[in-house]
């Protein structure tokens, strides 16, 4: 979502029109699922994706026309029959793509601005964008709704409930509106404990795959903004005895163990292995990790917790140059954090 709003920010703030494109509804198989976006300016140039191919052609046509009209407009395709053939696609499903057609208001660029502010500081936001259809007129509106704040009264139950928990896009239907809700912080944080080479390419991945991503090192000729220009935050400790500097780690937090050095990786995984993160990877090798092991159950580690550490760390995919391994590691994270590792 960051490159998005970030784009959407910089064409309203230039006087532009875009279109937010996101797919409302999706069943069968289709090229991506609910709640994928992309942006579309004026040129005609699209910042993200739903899917490319001929469906995605096809909304930069719609979404070009309706920005040309100043009206927002939901764009409908069948991917099962005739129209799938026509389109050259074997998908066999159904979609329907809102295109939100936001001008550039004031009001606008200042509700992008909060939702970026949400996804550079991990905040929990929701956008939330009330669609209501009256004949062949589509009214799209934007809130964007604090998950912690009290919203009974601005929005359906369904919408709070589930936007409290969700960190993926979903639709509700109330009556004849319909509700988009995308949460800013649907990828969660991964910390890259450790700066070195490994750390450096696994970064350009997280930061490309939208991760908040926060790179830690006690060298700072390792971490610095030079080498980690796009990361959401550099820090540089005076050693690894407190690594995280009081950031509380929940579920949606991912470890990524590389530092310099065995000892420092073992004293970052106790840290780790007493926080709520939801993956923690240690490089090294077995007969590392068993050593680790052994000296953290003299202080009260168990099978348990060891259970939660992937290590060797990344998927098995003969791996060598840290360019391969940082491949390996965020196919890792990512297998784990869709449920299919």
């Amino acid at each position: 979502m960051k490159e998005l709003l970030s784009a959407a920010i910089a064409e309203m703030s230039a006087g532009k029109k875009v279109v937010w494109a996101s797919i409302m509804e999706s069943s069968g198989s289709t090229p991506r699922s609910a709640g994928a976006r992309m942006l579309l300016r004026e040129a005609g140039s699209i910042v993200g994706t739903i899917g490319g191919g001929a469906v995605e052609a096809f909304c930069i046509e719609e979404g070009l026309k309706a920005m040309a009209a100043g009206e927002s407009a939901i764009a409908r395709y069948d991917l099962s029959g005739h129209e799938a053939a026509g389109l050259g696609m074997i998908c066999g499903g159904n979609l329907s793509v809102l295109l939100h057609v936001m001008l550039p208001t004031r009001a606008n660029i200042s509700k992008s601005e909060e939702l970026l502010e949400g996804v550079n500081s991990g905040a929990r936001l929701l956008r939330v964008t009330r669609v209501q259809v009256t004949g062949d007129s589509v009214e799209a509106t934007l809130t964007v709704l604090h998950k912690s704040a009290s919203m009974a009264d601005r929005m359906p139950h369904e919408v709070i409930e589930k936007g409290v928990k969700s960190r993926i896009p979903f639709t509700v239907v109330e009556g004849d509106d319909r509700y988009l809700v995308e949460p800013t912080a649907s990828r969660g944080s991964l910390y890259l404990m450790g700066a070195g080479h490994v750390a450096y390419f696994t970064a350009k991945i997280a930061v490309m795959t939208g991760f908040r991503t926060i790179v830690i090192d006690d060298r700072e000729e390792f971490a610095n903004r030079e080498r980690y220009p796009d990361a959401d935050e550099v820090r540089v400790i005076p050693d690894f005895s407190d690594c995280f500097g009081g950031d509380i780690l929940a579920a949606d937090s991912s470890v990524v163990i590389v530092t310099r050095g065995h000892l420092e990786d073992r004293n970052v995984l106790e840290q780790t292995l007493k926080t709520q993160a939801g993956y923690i990877g240690m490089i090294g090798s077995s007969k590392k990790r068993d050593a680790t092991y052994r000296k953290l159950a003299e202080s009260g580690f168990g099978d348990e917790d060891f259970a939660r550490v992937h290590c060797p760390i990344g998927l098995s995919i003969g791996s060598d140059t840290p360019e391969e391994i940082a491949v390996a590691i965020m196919g890792e994270i990512i297998g784990v954090r869709a449920g299919k590792l």
